[in-house]
């Protein structure tokens, strides 16, 4: 009878607090996996962040080349291959010491700047400023180039200034 007494007194509080320590544990167990997983998705957001900047960064100069009336070059084979064959190119640029002069023979006779039409550099010229107005991390990049851009396009420039807030 002294072991039912015993079982019915002392059993029934000890896997009560069994229960309460192991659902005391498990709750901390969850705090800490929950503060873990916030850690993270923090990390994941700035590392997100940093990769939209560069991308965006990467477009946005990109998209000088139209403001600037440029839609990139191309090296022409043929004017390579006639240089070369006519002696305009000497055979001293060809050795070591002179690959500067050979690099800047090359492209000034060699590369063909292809030309932007003007309603694509207006256009570019205005997107920049609005993608500087929108963007924080572009607005002082716009600046600097719708200022470099005032030299040649100065109207053009002007209104995106003004679009900027400048």
């Amino acid at each position: 009878m002294d072991l039912l007494v015993f079982i019915r007194d002392w059993l029934v509080p000890i896997s009560t607090a069994i229960t309460l320590v192991s659902t005391a544990i498990a709750a901390w167990v969850a705090v800490l996996q929950y503060r873990l997983k916030v850690s993270a998705e923090g990390r994941l957001k700035q590392s997100s962040l940093a990769e939209m900047d560069t991308r965006l960064s990467k477009l946005f100069s990109e998209l000088m080349w139209l403001a600037h009336a440029r839609a990139g070059s191309h090296v022409s084979d043929t004017l390579l291959e006639q240089a070369i064959k006519k002696n305009l190119v000497p055979d001293t640029y060809f050795r070591d010491p002179h690959k500067d002069e050979l690099k800047r023979h090359i492209e000034e006779s060699c590369i063909l700047n292809l030309p932007v039409g003007s309603a694509s550099q207006e256009a570019a010229i205005v997107s920049i400023a609005e993608l500087g107005k929108r963007y924080e991390i572009l607005r002082e990049p716009a600046r600097a180039a719708l200022t470099s851009i005032a030299r040649f396009a100065k109207d053009p420039a002007e209104k995106a200034l003004k679009i900027l807030g400048s």
